[in-house]
């Protein structure tokens, strides 16, 4: 099925009963790609049904089938995870369609496929209503909050992909490509883990000037040199500020700031 489809069909279906984050962010997601489409819940899908089916059915974006489908990472997919790989790259790029996926429907589909403990899933597992005679108003209204969060996440990871680009270009006019040095405070954190740097400069939005370490991955918070357990016990005159987790510093000045990365890389 392609994109184009989903933007004129006039209805999808779901399961009734009890609903979980899976079936809820593919609703929300099918209403981003069409506002229009009418989202239906029922147990049974009616012979002949015309339009997408999702989450039940055992069709193309169901799960609960014996050979359901894993990522190349052994991660298995849901109903939302395969509505996403289906659409998400065609309407928004490579970029977001993996760091997503990545991101949030990975751990979504793991926790409807196993039960394993998700956040997210148990937000969304909240709006169900005891009286299940009531559960499809509940359903639209989880829908309308997952489809925020999405819809904040998918504009989040455009403005990500514009401040990556910026990020390579400052890495590759840098000397030193230890020390990166930004004109603004920009994402960083999908690319500079792969690169030589180690420390990251930018302008601080509360005046002055800011460094922090550069993680040994996208996926981790473990630095690749943390700044000197000194600099918490005493904070060096340089400096205004030393983070507790030494991931963090601040001064008042450019030199200041220049200074200081300098001396945690001896």
């Amino acid at each position: 099925m392609k994109v184009s489809e989903v933007k004129t069909m006039k209805v999808a279906l779901t399961h009734a009963g009890k609903f979980h984050a899976d079936d809820v962010f593919g609703a929300a997601f099918l209403k981003i790609i069409n506002p229009h489409l009418k989202i239906i819940r029922s147990n049974i899908v009616p012979d002949g049904f015309d339009g997408l089916v999702f989450d039940i059915g055992m069709g193309e974006f169901d799960h609960h089938m014996a050979n359901n489908e894993t990522r190349n990472n052994g991660q298995p997919y849901a109903a939302f995870g395969k509505l996403w790989r289906a659409f998400a790259e065609e309407l928004y790029g490579k970029y977001i369609y993996e760091s997503i996926d990545k991101k949030l429907i990975e751990d979504l589909d793991l926790s409807d496929n196993t039960g394993s403990y998700n956040a997210l899933a148990i937000a969304i597992d909240v709006f169900n209503n005891k009286d299940v005679s009531d559960n499809d108003k509940c359903f639209f209204e989880a829908m309308k909050f997952a489809k925020r969060i999405l819809e904040n996440m998918i504009n989040k990871g455009k403005s990500h992909e514009i401040d990556l680009k910026k990020v390579k270009k400052c890495y590759e006019e840098c000397v030193d490509k230890r020390i990166v040095v930004l004109d603004e405070p920009l994402f960083y954190k999908d690319y500079l883990p792969q690169t030589e740097a180690i420390y990251v400069i930018y302008p601080s939005n509360r005046g002055g000037y800011a460094a922090q370490g550069v993680t040994k991955n996208s996926n981790t918070n473990e630095l690749k040199k943390d700044f000197p357990a000194s600099w918490v016990l005493e904070l060096p005159p340089f400096l205004r500020f030393c983070h507790s987790s030494r991931f963090l510093i601040a001064s008042d000045t450019f030199e200041g700031i220049m200074y200081a990365v300098k001396e945690a890389l001896k």
